[in-house]
């Protein structure tokens, strides 16, 4: 019993699991109240974000997608839909770092928040290809930057947050 507790503490994406239900909520009880400018900050995209720029696009997609699955289980959003979009936030994130030679803190807030700001578009072309209405109006934009530069701000703590969670286990001898 303890060997198999030992080994899903071993396991990234378990430790994920586990950073995500706690970063839901908090986006769910915090930050579904605090609306800078009308805009709820998303911090289950920095989430995903930060897992592709901690570890790479193939990582960061099925990170995002994990972090996505969570956080489509409290919306009443079709199953899924977020799941995909934070999915392709991950992959984009891990995929732009992967053209930075010198990864550096101003480079990795940028990716982030460019990777946020482009999910918080997806996101509303997602809910409209599902049949939603009324879901593409101007204030995608406004919500986008204001999502954006929040995210940039906590990128690289969150980011160094991933690469712990989602490290390889070290063998002890």
């Amino acid at each position: 019993m303890i060997e198999r507790i030992v080994l899903l503490a071993e396991n990234g994406y378990a430790r994920l699991v586990l950073i995500g239900l706690m970063f839901l909520g908090i986006q769910t009880t915090l930050f579904n109240d605090m609306r800078p400018f009308g805009v709820c900050i998303q911090i289950m995209v920095l989430l995903a974000a930060s897992s592709g720029l901690a570890r790479g696009s193939e990582t960061g997609a099925i990170a995002g997608f994990i972090v996505g699955l969570l956080y489509d289980l409290v919306l009443t959003t079709p199953l899924g839909l977020c799941a995909i979009v934070f999915a392709g936030v991950g992959y984009l994130a891990g995929f732009a770092q992967s053209f930075v030679h010198d990864s550096t803190w101003w480079s990795r807030m940028l990716l982030g928040s460019i990777a946020s700001a482009a999910g918080m578009v997806l996101l509303p072309l997602a809910f409209a290809l599902t049949g939603a209405e009324g879901v593409i109006t101007t204030h995608i934009f406004v919500v986008a930057i204001v999502v954006a530069l929040f995210n940039a701000v906590f990128c690289v703590p969150v980011e160094r947050l991933c690469r712990w969670a989602l490290s390889e286990p070290q063998l002890v001898r």
